[in-house]
């Protein structure tokens, strides 16, 4: 199975391939571009073809809307248009699932102003939660760029794509068809935070 995944919930443009659940390749792109403007031209340089795919993966967030949006509406377009599945996933959740550290886990993404984390036990992680900095108990983990100052684990880089292809992987691998079209929409979350 080959999954084309795709990230555009921040500045950079991010897009993996996951051949039989092994990355076959990862593009990331930081430029000054807006999604809108990259996105088109840089599948086309890649000669990326929906039909080439058995299935996709998308960023449902966190991350700036318009930008989480314009990705899902692809995705989704495609999908539709070439009936095939698609799976969202949430990059807080990739974070939790995907970093190697101890429990409690908690994935920070700093959006604007706003740091919106999740905290993650063994066996559950809590809803979306928003605040001004990251909490300062168990495992704090964030990216280099959004400059969470109380973060304990800071990475340079963290590939939302690759890690939510082999999401979907595992999920479209065990029988499931894929997420309704119609319901696959960005991560709304409510800011707790007061002006």
């Amino acid at each position: 199975m080959k999954i084309f995944s795709l990230d555009t919930s921040f500045s950079f443009l991010n897009f993996s391939v996951i051949d039989n659940g092994k990355l076959a390749f990862l593009c990331y792109l930081d430029n000054s571009k807006k999604t809108l403007e990259n996105l088109p031209k840089v599948l086309l340089e890649y000669n990326v073809k929906p039909q080439d795919y058995d299935a996709f993966a998308i960023s449902v967030g966190a991350g700036y809307l318009t930008s989480v949006r314009i990705g899902i509406t692809f995705i989704k377009t495609w999908a539709y248009l070439f009936n095939k599945p698609v799976v969202g996933y949430e990059n807080l959740e990739m974070m939790a699932k995907y970093i190697p550290v101890d429990f409690p886990k908690i994935p920070c993404l700093k959006v604007s102003h706003t740091v919106f984390y999740r905290v993650a036990e063994k066996d559950r992680i809590s809803e979306v939660k928003t605040s001004k900095e990251c909490p300062s108990e168990g495992h704090t983990i964030s990216l280099k760029e959004h400059g969470i100052q109380s973060s304990k684990i800071v990475l340079e880089f963290f590939p939302f794509s690759t890690y939510g292809g082999m999401y979907a992987y595992e999920k479209l691998s065990s029988g499931y068809k894929g997420d309704h079209l119609f319901f696959l929409e960005p991560l709304y979350v409510t800011s707790s935070l007061t002006p």
